[in-house]
């Protein structure tokens, strides 16, 4: 009975592969085809002789969870089985009865790596699979969270959870980077929060300008919350290239409104949403970056007992560099601390956020200010915090929920050579 179709995501070593192969030796007896979903294409191109059945090499550099999601149509096997970039099969895998009836139709795994757990699917259905497509890599930060948003998003009732050890790791993980997008999936977890409807309600802006790449991103961060924003609203600020088209597949969802506009910055863009919020609270996300899963949760709970003179909130910063394949590496955090006078302001080594405003503040100072240099279309952080920081106080903590992708089309990047030319305006 040759029922399973096994799935290597990701194995970019090429003898991690070759040890992967050759531990389906324990499921021989049922193994259909083999297929690896391959980002070094064709670099791990050739058949191993040594291998026992034939091995499918697929291109994954378009999209991932595309390319995942239209290959699967085409399966016939009853199973799919799915092995992870560092994972190969134990001896146990012999005990286990690899079998799922209708009602259960995905087997997990269970990761345990000090304070991280994470599960993942082992098993799943083809036909249930068929029905319940991936997200696009081009909706998440990184391709690995594809699976492990898929498997928080199923029902209990629908899964069979490993207890043994079925699944072994080729090596312990060391990467930093690897670690930090295991600590941000650790965070999609379901969390029995307390409940938080006597909390300060908070909402997301997002002023986007030709940022089709990674708008997805950033919208689904927000959408993929353990608490929900009580308001995502999103403004296209003239974009040129096919954002209003990405726009477009949020239209039907209910707590997210979208708005285009002509290009006038983006100072002018957020006062142009700013009366359609109707939150205590609302953070400002660049349509580039994306947010943790718990952020809501943790804003508002530092949040509750805010001074009422208090016009921002503020903490750390996630630094992540995009690289010239597309993906992300963990850079580091970047601790905040507290700003007591305008010289402070002026001096703080990078830009203060993230920044979460408190929103009537925000309306009586009539929002953003836009000021004469470059007509208000650079640097209206800046500008909003020494126009507030004359009345008003801000307040520090020491929390990290916000991911900024240092990458070469940012407008900041573009502009960087403005900037001595705008602290010379300032004084």
């Amino acid at each position: 009975m040759k029922d399973i179709h096994v799935f290597f995501i990701n194995y970019i070593v090429r003898s991690d592969l070759k040890k992967a192969l050759a531990s389906l030796s324990y499921v021989l007896p049922r193994l259909n085809k083999v297929t690896v979903f391959d980002s070094s294409y064709p670099y791990l191109s050739k058949a191993n002789p040594s291998i026992q059945f034939n091995i499918e090499y697929i291109d994954i550099r378009p999209d991932l969870g595309a390319t995942l999601n239209t290959y699967i149509q085409t399966i016939e096997s009853e199973y799919i089985l799915f092995l992870f970039t560092d994972d190969l099969l134990t001896a146990k895998v012999k005990d286990i009865p690899l079998i799922l009836e209708d009602d259960k139709p995905i087997m997990n795994v269970y990761y345990e790596n000090k304070e991280l757990h994470y599960k993942l699917p082992f098993i799943v259905k083809t036909s249930f699979l068929k029905k319940s497509p991936f997200l696009f890599e081009k909706e998440v930060p990184f391709r690995e969270l594809i699976f492990h948003s898929w498997i928080i998003d199923k029902c209990e009732s629908d899964i069979v959870a490993l207890k043994e050890n079925v699944v072994g790791r080729i090596r312990e993980i060391s990467n930093i980077t690897t670690k930090e997008k295991l600590e941000f999936a650790h965070k999609l977890k379901t969390n029995s929060y307390k409940n938080v409807s006597s909390m300060p309600t908070l909402s997301v802006m997002i002023s986007n300008f030709n940022m089709e790449k990674f708008l997805s991103v950033a919208i689904q961060s927000c959408m993929m919350q353990s608490v929900p924003f009580d308001q995502i609203i999103v403004v296209d600020d003239g974009s040129t290239d096919n954002s209003l088209k990405v726009l477009e597949r949020y239209k039907t969802y209910p707590n997210i409104q979208h708005f285009s506009k002509v290009n006038e910055g983006k100072a002018k863009a957020l006062n142009y949403i700013l009366p359609f919020i109707t939150s205590d609270f609302v953070l400002e996300l660049d349509s580039d970056d994306w947010i943790d899963p718990d952020a809501v949760f943790l804003i508002k709970n530092k949040l509750e007992n805010l001074s009422s003179n208090i016009a921002v909130l503020y903490g750390n910063w996630r630094y992540w560099n995009e690289n010239s394949r597309g993906e992300v590496e963990f850079l580091r955090v970047r601790q905040g601390k507290s700003v007591k006078n305008r010289e402070e302001l002026l001096s703080y080594p990078f830009p203060l956020g993230p920044r979460i405003y408190q929103t009537s503040i925000l309306k009586k100072e009539k929002g953003f200010p836009i000021i004469e240099f470059e007509q208000g279309r650079l640097y209206e952080d800046i500008a909003i915090l020494i126009h507030l920081f004359k009345n008003y106080e801000f307040f520090y903590d020491d929390f990290t929920i916000y991911n900024v992708r240092k990458h070469n089309d940012s407008i900041t990047k573009k502009n960087h050579s403005k900037w001595n030319d705008f602290r010379k305006f300032l004084k």
